[in-house]
């Protein structure tokens, strides 16, 4: 059975859904994961994602891959948490003190990923979104732009902002590249 075959079975059908679940979970997963690096936050932020894309599967018009359609929902739900948790000022207290000793990165040297997922978590949501698709899930512009909903170009100017922004913040906390 192809993909949409599987979705329109799952509208009547909630087995149908849960092979849904089986195909694409550690997918959407792991891309929570790379966005939060919270084992716990993530499998609850997927289980929203799943319990979104449910109620709202009838919306799934099938001009994307549905793989986007689920990573959107994802993004959704992962940029509704940041949200939440900004305005319950939890955020800050969280990541404070995020560096080590040694704060010069060299080319071709080991990054400490949290590090820079640290400092990630500070940009904008959708750069946040951009570099994680990108960096992480490998993702083509074209692929982030049928996530997100931009265009192509928009994504790259977003990339490219995303970045200058992600640099300037490791400079101003005495990293030097």
């Amino acid at each position: 059975m192809d993909e949409q075959e599987l979705v329109k079975k799952a509208l009547t059908d909630r087995e149908a859904f849960g092979e849904i679940v089986d195909i694409y979970y550690r997918e959407v997963l792991g891309y929570i994961y790379k966005r939060t690096f919270d084992k716990e936050l993530s499998k609850d932020l997927a289980q929203e994602t799943f319990l979104k894309a449910l109620k709202y599967l009838s919306s799934y018009k099938g001009r994307s891959q549905f793989i986007f359609w689920l990573l959107k929902i994802a993004t959704n739900v992962i940029n509704e948490h940041y949200r939440k948790e900004i305005n319950e000022n939890r955020f800050i207290k969280k990541y404070e003190d995020t560096h080590s000793a040694d704060t010069t990165i060299l080319p071709g040297e080991d990054v400490d990923y949290k590090v820079i997922h640290k400092y990630i978590k500070l940009l904008a949501p959708i750069e946040q979104t951009v570099l994680t698709l990108i960096f992480y899930e490998h993702r083509s512009l074209k692929g982030v732009a049928l996530i997100t909903n931009y265009r192509e170009s928009s994504v790259r100017k977003v990339y490219y902002r995303a970045l200058k922004n992600l640099k300037q913040k490791l400079e101003n906390d005495g990293y030097n590249f």
